[in-house]
């Protein structure tokens, strides 16, 4: 995977430099070393045209990854050669604010940016590990008394440590798609939340993380303001975000599809007068086809070069490939998205932003509970609106009892900042299935070239969760921001309802998509004929030959101490044609995960089956 890599206090393991070379998945990809001296290595894997930068100041050695949009590419090194000195303030040098390391937090909500940067002070022997405060850029790191691991990539700490897997954490990511807070699916691995800072005494090696920021989303500030000020004040930012994010490569490429997100980035593009092209998937098994032909009309309306490509099923290769890089991370399902990503890199080259829509579906719309919530049930409600597999299944699958799965879920909500049922659950929904598993997929594309998203500029982001909930309910404020975005936008087919969005056939079906999400038993009675009606259809249809291959998976590692019940997981494939397709390959990518990474001495099952298609 691209990105930073840095060890401390392992110069008799293996040589730095052969380490970074597990890293390099594609041969485009180069591993280098920027700084090996005592105990002390970093380094960095990438192509040509990805952004990273290392460079000395004084006493200083700095390594930037990512983008400062509001940062001319000119003045970044200056900027960071500012910054650098405030990773190593004392938390308490300023005794007159409760907030820690005041100058870095200016600093951090200041920036418009996806980074990790890491500063190594020469003087002191210290070294400093810090991200920006969504956390965009996954990373993860290891301590422990004799040395500390920190990569872009979790197979790379891996590699380095012995491995002890966490049951706990592999519960939370069956029953989630995703384990909570820094936890990952191997002991003491942790992973870096956003806004986090990470520092390293080299000489000894004792290390300490803090959190610098962390959002609060109780009490929104701009609810004074009416549904359509706020809508302003979001489609100025957000053309602010793209004009912001535009120009830096060769190419700005759009993915375009049917949806609301896409659109209004291509709207923002444009509203911004940046030249930008599109293309859109097309696969009769993953895409529908309303997608395309909407994609086509939107790139139609606003005079942009659009290409479709056919995607077509993965094969095992490209399983592996997710496998090895997002190390179960984000779901096998999306394996047929690398085959769409390697198109792209073909015709457009790696000099090229990769622009989604990623994240409009978390900042505008409304994220509080349905209904009403008592804080004592959040719990229960979390568990209820977001498991992939019941709690009881991912029980016995893992021996972790009901009540330890959700006593660990209570007890990492009582450490959010909110005080109240809607901020806590708006909460969970970006700090744990956004940041721990949407980025996660985001971060597979750059493996190919930069992508990120407008809709998680600081600015825009900050503004839109400051918007109270009941102008998001019903897609309402989404509407308002797009018809300021663009009117032409806003005009053509939503393909989720079939309608435009400023149309009242739009509003009506968000009315009773609202209604059915505050009463469960009358929409389980109506979603077949709903997944019907919207080509939705779930339902496993597992080929055999894919059930084989976890079979085999699970016959493989049980041999291996990693907590997982194999005749339960043999007992759960038996009914996979009664299982809805999603929660099959939940299965399917933490079993490919554990043999992949006990099969050190031959091949893992995927690798030996990198030709077949999976269906």
């Amino acid at each position: 995977m691209v990105g930073l890599t840095g060890r401390i206090g392992r110069s008799d393991e293996e040589p730095f430099a052969a380490s970074l070379e597990s890293l390099r998945h594609t041969d485009r990809l180069k591993a280098t070393v920027t700084y090996d001296e005592g105990v002390v290595q970093l380094g960095h894997t990438a192509y040509p045209e990805y952004p990273i930068d290392s460079f000395e100041r004084g006493r200083y050695r700095i390594r930037f990854e990512g983008k400062l949009y509001n940062v001319p590419n000119e003045k970044r090194r200056e900027e960071l050669e500012r910054v650098a000195p405030l990773l190593f303030e004392d938390e308490s040098a300023d005794a007159d604010t409760d907030d820690g390391f005041k100058s870095l937090l200016d600093w951090l909500l200041s920036v418009d940016g996806a980074f990790v940067l890491t500063v190594l002070d020469t003087a002191t022997g210290e070294l400093a590990l810090c991200n920006d405060v969504l956390g965009r850029l996954p990373t993860y790191f290891y301590a422990d008394e004799e040395s500390m691991v920190f990569s872009r990539e979790l197979r790379y700490v891996l590699e380095s440590v012995d491995v002890e897997f966490d049951r706990l954490g592999a519960a939370q990511c069956l029953l989630f798609g995703y384990s909570l807070g820094d936890r990952t699916l191997v002991e003491n691995v942790r992973r870096l939340r956003p806004g986090s800072l990470v520092r390293v005494r080299t000489d000894t090696v004792e290390t300490s993380t803090q959190s610098v920021y962390t959002f609060s989303f109780d009490d929104p500030t701009h609810a004074h303001r009416s549904r359509e000020q706020n809508a302003t004040q979001l489609a100025t930012r957000f053309v602010r975000a793209c004009e912001r994010r535009a120009g830096h490569f060769d190419t700005d490429l759009i993915s375009l599809s049917g949806g609301l997100d896409s659109r209004s980035v291509l709207a923002g593009y444009h509203a911004a007068g940046c030249p930008v092209e599109a293309a859109t998937m097309e696969s009769p098994e993953y895409v529908p086809v309303s997608d395309v032909d909407i994609a086509q009309e939107l790139a139609a309306d606003f005079e942009v070069d659009w290409r479709t490509y056919d995607v077509g099923q993965p094969r095992g290769a490209d399983l592996d490939t997710l496998v090895k890089t997002k190390n179960g991370h984000i779901g096998l399902m999306t394996s047929f998205v690398l085959t769409f990503l390697r198109h792209l890199e073909a015709d457009y080259g790696a000099s090229m932003a990769y622009i989604t829509g990623d994240g409009g579906d978390k900042v505008l719309p409304d994220l509080t509970p349905t209904g009403s919530v008592r804080r004592g049930a959040l719990v229960d409600y979390i568990v209820e609106e977001n498991s992939i597999l019941d709690i009881d299944q991912v029980s016995r699958i893992t021996r972790v009892s009901e009540d330890a799965i959700r006593q660990s879920i209570r007890e990492h909500v009582r450490t959010y900042p909110e005080t109240t049922v809607d901020g806590l659950y708006t909460h969970f929904l970006l700090y744990e299935r956004a940041a721990n598993f949407l980025f996660e997929g985001e971060d597979r594309n750059r493996l190919f070239f930069w992508s990120d998203t407008p809709f998680y500029s600081l600015p825009f982001f900050r503004y839109a969760m400051n918007c109270p909930p009941e102008q998001k309910r019903r897609y309402n404020l989404y509407r308002s921001f797009l018809e300021a975005l663009s009117p032409k936008a806003a005009s053509r087919t939503h393909a989720v309802y079939g309608a435009p969005v400023s149309s009242r056939r739009h509003a009506a079906a968000a009315l009773l998509d609202d209604v059915l999400s505050r009463h469960p038993a009358v929409l389980e009675v109506l979603k077949p004929i709903i997944k019907a009606v919207n080509d939705l259809e779930t339902e496993s249809n597992i080929d055999a030959d894919t059930i084989d291959c976890i079979r085999q998976q699970v016959d493989r590692i049980k041999g291996v101490d990693v907590g997982l019940d194999t005749n339960e997981l043999h007992r759960f494939l038996d009914t996979a044609d009664d299982r809805e397709k999603y929660a099959v390959y939940r299965i399917f990518a933490i079993t490919s995960i554990v043999d992949d990474l006990s099969s050190s001495n031959r091949k893992s099952v995927l690798e030996s089956r990198e030709d077949a298609v999976f269906a």
